[in-house]
């Protein structure tokens, strides 16, 4: 090489160094490649009622679209687990941390209102935050069309999913305090919240990476019991948790069950400035009198097309949002971006006093979500066992509303079902029929009988 072509080479590489894939890519492709089958296909894919009850959460930081842009689904949550691999060891972009979370807040409203709406008429209560998990936690076991119709639900996939959700969780740790130590009869100033969740198998093991999974992203301890143990267990575990709001698990134990997860919140707080009186007899409409708290307030307030509506503080941070549909327009008419559009507009809304009245709540719900929310496929668990399935999901919801504050809890269950062996004939002996009891061996009949009406004990 000559010397003129040296200093040329020289100079091109201070200008462009020779490329180094950093360590933290080369990581989390070694993870990436190493995933056990729990995850191998994890890339494939309020209330109908005045009272709207939601946690008011930080600013997100949301405009960063163009990160991913041009990018398909698979390479988006790729760069997102990259992310989450890198904040271990402190690399974290706090904008995509921030962007997940965002997306996963308002996929648990989404959920929780579709939820309402499928319920059926009547009052309804749900904890999106506590469904939301609930699914989260099924969708580290969830393959093929399941675990990519939970996705859809979820708005995020693989390892974002899972660390958005996980995030959102942890974020609420400051509130957190023992079931026990809850004062549900006079709600305290400060917020008390309490968060639990289980993995419970039933004689039988799960998966050892479904179960790792939900350690590492969602602290679950696991607790093995036997079929004839199980209700027990879950009943006591559901009292615990709920501060005995909700008595006993909604699980039906039968032969099938073999795996139930359980989701748990139990919420107290008092209003930041309480409500002078709740006496009053208010005019419901549809309804006649009700027993309504009245006071003025300091809240913010805010007006759409089809709706006006309040944020009311218990601190800094949490806080009831009451949103009243216009006349004539029922509660569950609103549409999901309506409640996004009065939760944006309340943001931003400068606090006012407020002469707010609105009825004293004592709502109790038991939803069925696999009626409720049947676009979700459950069907294909089989990253918890071969064949597993989900044979109930369940929700009890508790709201008290009063003019000292707000008492809440709800435990959300899946009942993870073992499939069983498809039939290839059906017999049903619906009318008159011999009974035999017989030796294979020699055809000798040990006892034969001919029954035409089997109620009868003669």
């Amino acid at each position: 090489m000559i010397d003129e072509d040296r200093d040329v080479a020289e100079a091109l590489k201070k200008v462009a160094p020779q490329m180094v894939v950093p360590r933290g890519l080369v990581a989390g492709a070694r993870k990436r490649r190493s995933r056990s089958r729990a995850v191998a296909g994890s890339v494939a894919g309020v209330g109908a009622m005045a009272v709207a009850v939601g946690f008011a959460l930080p600013a997100m930081v949301s405009a960063i679209g163009p990160l991913f842009a041009g990018q398909s689904s698979s390479q988006q949550a790729a760069s997102q687990a990259d992310e989450r691999d890198g904040s271990a060891a402190g690399g974290a972009n706090p904008a995509l941390v921030a962007q997940g979370t965002e997306t996963a807040a308002a996929a648990s409203e989404a959920l929780g209102w579709a939820a309402i709406q499928g319920a059926g008429p009547g009052n309804q209560v749900v904890s999106p935050s506590s469904l939301a998990l609930s699914l989260a936690m099924a969708a580290e076991g969830a393959e093929g069309a399941s675990e990519a119709s939970i996705d859809e639900a979820l708005g995020l996939v693989g390892d974002a999913r899972s660390g958005a959700y996980s995030d959102l969780r942890r974020s609420l740790t400051g509130y957190e305090t023992s079931p026990d130590r809850i004062d549900l009869v006079d709600p305290p100033v400060t917020p008390a919240l309490h968060l639990a969740n289980r993995l419970v198998t039933i004689d039988r093991e799960a998966e050892a990476p479904f179960v790792e999974r939900l350690a590492r992203w969602f602290d679950v301890p696991v607790v093995a019991t036997t079929q004839g143990e199980a209700k027990a267990v879950l009943d006591a575990w559901v009292n615990e948790n709920s501060g005995g709001l909700i008595e006993e698990s909604a699980i039906e134990v039968v032969p099938e069950l073999k795996v139930v997860t359980q989701d748990a919140l139990l919420f107290s707080a008092a209003w930041a400035t309480p409500f002078e009186r709740d006496d009053l007899a208010l005019d419901f409409d549809g309804v006649g009198k009700v027993d309504a708290l009245q006071g003025i307030v300091p809240a913010r307030y805010a007006e759409g097309d089809r709706w006006t509506a309040i944020r009311l503080p218990y601190d800094d941070r949490l806080a009831a949002d009451v949103i009243l549909p216009k006349p004539g327009v029922a509660p569950t008419a609103l549409t999901e971006a309506e409640l996004a559009e009065a939760g944006a507009a309340l943001a931003t809304a400068p606090v006012e006093q407020v002469d707010t009245t609105m009825p004293v709540l004592d709502l109790r719900s038991k939803m069925d979500l696999l009626k409720a929310l049947p676009q979700i496929d459950l069907n294909d668990l089989g990253g918890i066992f071969d064949g597993a399935f989900a044979g109930q999901w369940w929700q009890q919801s508790v709201l008290q509303v009063s003019a000292k504050g707000t008492v809440g809890a709800a435990v959300t269950e899946m009942g993870v079902y073992e499939s069983a062996v498809l039939a290839e004939r059906s017999f049903v002996a619906d009318r008159g029929y011999v009974f035999r009891v017989v030796d294979t061996s020699t055809s000798w009949p040990l006892f034969l009988a001919s029954v035409v009406d089997p109620s009868a004990a003669g």
